[in-house]
């Protein structure tokens, strides 16, 4: 018999139906081993592609349970080969038993992500539309399931191969130069010139697509924030307002917060893993000079800062020493209590920090104003994941080689080089871009993407 696969595709616990999946040239020989029709009857080996029987699933003659057979056939399957899914009642132990009847049957137990593997190999992904499946099943937001679904559907693919497809045309021209050189001088400029023009081209659209990667992993593993202000300026009643819950303890008592409070939050479509630090001010205090310390130190890891200001009183020595420290940072300035009258300099916090959101804390006001604040801070609302964008770091770092592979071409033809020096990088840049899109991506490679899927999938 071929090679035949098989796995529980739905999860591991009780539930109204469970899902086996097999696959292979053999499925539907293994499928009829273990499944009966009725209602009528049916050969399944020679039912039609995208048609379901209602049956009778049996081990050794005995009967397991009944359930529902659907047939898919090569090549307009998930996977490219024969496909049959037996979906039983969603018993834990049922679903164990039908699974072993079909392994008897024989069919072998799937590897992780195996069928999705089988796609690939049978053309019908390409190796970032398959990376998009598994952050299909992991999107935790609106906007994650948008950016895997523009994944699966090929975005990323295609913005590639717009790349290879410019840079082909470049070597294209390089080699026939090299092959049929041109006597005249001006000619030979003008080529060069038109050369450069094309890969600053190339150039450009690597730096943006790179330039989205920032994006796709805030999305994906969420940010870092941290809040930080000087005593009482509302940072533990923000952190309550942003968790719905009593995270932080609020008092009118300056350095109530002496430690680092953390909490993780979805805000809208962003995850802020916040922190919630000592305030800032001079003090004789042993321990709430450690929590200072420890805050200052939470603002050079933090990859967003929410600088709190009082807006009920001047700013004071603290408040000018805090700015002084996000001087290079993300940051977003908030100006507290608006439900007070605003006595702060917001015009000296917006020159030094950029523009603040103004909130009450206390009553929740401005809010909404503040999560679109992040958005727009963290670059998220720029992000278009129907044209493409880079989802990973191993898409990353495949980039970063073409890119650099560029600027060597660019740094090549403008310093006056040989053209086949610049035609070698070009060929260089294509061969990442490749190895990005999978069609030269190794066995090792592959295997380390489809070992985050789980077995059914």
């Amino acid at each position: 018999m071929a090679d035949c696969i098989a796995a529980i595709s739905t999860p591991m616990a009780s539930g109204g139906v469970s899902m086996i999946r097999i696959s292979g040239t053999d499925a539907l020989t293994v499928a009829a081993k273990v499944f009966t029709p009725k209602y009528p009857a049916h050969d399944i080996e020679k039912m039609d592609g995208y048609t379901a029987a209602y049956g009778d699933i049996a081990a050794d003659g005995a009967k397991l349970d009944d359930g529902v057979l659907l047939i898919f056939r090569a090549p307009h399957s998930y996977t490219g080969e024969n496909t049959a899914e037996i979906t039983c009642h969603g018993g834990i132990h049922v679903t164990r038993r039908v699974l072993q009847a079909v392994l008897a049957a024989g069919a072998r137990m799937a590897q992780a992500g195996e069928f999705t593997k089988q796609a690939l190999v049978n053309g019908k992904l390409s190796l970032t539309e398959a990376e998009g499946v598994i952050d299909l099943i992991n999107a935790g937001s609106d906007q994650l399931l948008s950016c895997a679904r523009a994944q699966t559907d090929g975005a990323l693919y295609r913005r590639i191969e717009t790349l290879c497809e410019q840079i082909i045309a470049i070597t294209s021209e390089i080699a026939v130069w090299i092959d049929y050189p041109d006597e005249s001088e001006d000619e030979d400029e003008i080529a060069k010139a038109d050369w450069l023009k094309s890969v600053t081209a190339v150039k450009e659209n690597i730096d943006s697509l790179i330039a989205t990667y920032e994006c796709g992993a805030i999305l994906r593993d969420g940010i870092a924030a941290a809040i930080v202000g000087k005593p009482n300026a509302g940072k533990s009643t923000l952190m309550n307002l942003l968790t719905g819950v009593q995270k932080s303890i609020v008092t009118d008592i300056e350095g109530t917060t002496r430690d680092i409070v953390e909490d993780t939050v979805q805000l809208g479509d962003i995850m802020l893993k916040l922190a919630d630090c000592a305030g800032i001010r001079e003090t004789d205090d042993t321990v709430e000079n450690i929590g200072v310390q420890r805050m200052i130190d939470r603002i050079g890891t933090a990859q967003l800062i929410l600088a709190v200001f009082d807006g009920s009183r001047e700013l004071s020595d603290d408040d000018k020493r805090l700015i002084g420290l996000l001087s290079d940072k993300t940051v977003i300035p908030i100006i507290n209590k608006s439900d007070l009258e605003t006595r702060a300099d917001t015009a000296y916090i917006e020159d030094k920090l950029g523009k603040a959101v103004i909130i009450s804390a206390k009553t929740g006001d401005g809010a909404e104003m503040l999560e679109q604040a992040i958005k727009q801070r963290c670059g998220i609302s720029k992000l278009d994941p129907a044209a493409g964008f880079l989802a990973n770091e191993r898409q990353r770092q495949c980039a970063l080689s073409a890119q650099a592979a560029v600027n060597r071409a660019y740094n090549a033809l403008y310093g006056g080089m040989t053209a086949d020096v610049a035609g070698l990088e070009l060929e260089a840049a294509l061969s990442s871009l490749y190895e990005l899109s999978g069609k030269t991506a190794s066995e090792e490679v592959i295997d380390r993407i489809f070992s985050r899927f789980c077995v059914g999938k």
